[in-house]
């Protein structure tokens, strides 16, 4: 028994979901773990099926599990991710109620602090994937959405590497938005970002100068954020949206 406490109020599958959250998020069910089945969670907390259903398909929404069918089944805890929420904010960016200066916004608070944290804790081995990370720059791409993906690498690792998990989850979950949207938006990529531009902001990571890597950051982001800006001022202005 996994020692739920049987729900005799109202909203009762508000209150079963709130519980599975709980387990999942204390431990109490690791990533890959098989939730109980349907019959045992109705035993244990004494609800109707369609109540667990119901808590189970919120569950499964929210990202905090996947189903599987078949005879080996049943509800699996997954990682957590920001993928549900990504999605959710590009379909915000789709239906006009999420606009790219303010993602812009976001993105100036935080990416130039990850530079001056990175630049502070950067070892060897990081030094040399943001050396990396700038040669994809370089290299020639099959698809639009190769090329955005080698162009963010830089960004992505300094997030790594800037000792705040935080920080970390936030800046990825910026620049997935930031990819889905330029992907849905298909520009031309070459003027709203050329090979070479985090350059500087790596030469000050690499050479452990924080202050020069925050500063070059902030110069990169007016740039890059004011193409952005205009890409969507294109992208709202045409007759037809591309749908994501």
């Amino acid at each position: 028994m996994n020692n739920f406490k049987p729900i005799k109020q109202s909203r009762v599958s508000e209150q079963v979901l709130d519980q599975l959250k709980e387990a999942i998020l204390l431990g109490k069910f690791k990533s890959g773990d098989k939730l109980p089945s349907e019959r045992e969670l109705t035993l244990e907390f004494q609800v109707s099926r369609g109540v667990i259903r119901e808590a189970i398909r919120a569950l499964e929404i929210t990202g905090f599990i996947v189903i599987r069918q078949g005879q080996n089944g049943g509800a699996f805890v997954t990682d957590l991710s920001f993928d549900n929420l990504d999605n959710a904010f590009l379909d915000l960016f789709l239906s006009n109620k999420l606009s790219i200066p303010e993602i812009v916004q976001v993105r100036h608070y935080i990416e130039p602090e990850i530079a001056r944290l990175a630049a502070i804790h950067s070892n060897d081995i990081d030094k040399k994937r943001l050396t990396e990370a700038q040669d994809l720059e370089f290299i020639e791409w099959n698809t639009y959405m190769e090329r955005v993906a080698y162009f963010q690498k830089a960004h992505l690792v300094l997030a790594e590497i800037c000792g705040n998990h935080f920080f970390e989850a936030i800046s990825k979950s910026m620049l997935r938005l930031t990819r889905e949207i330029v992907e849905a938006v298909e520009p031309d990529h070459e003027r709203l970002h050329k090979p070479g531009e985090h350059g500087e902001i790596i030469a000050a990571v690499i050479a452990g100068d924080p202050d020069r890597a925050q500063m070059q950051m902030k110069r990169h982001l007016d740039k890059f954020c004011a193409n952005l800006v205009k890409m969507e001022e294109f992208y709202r202005e045409k007759p037809t949206r591309k749908k994501g």
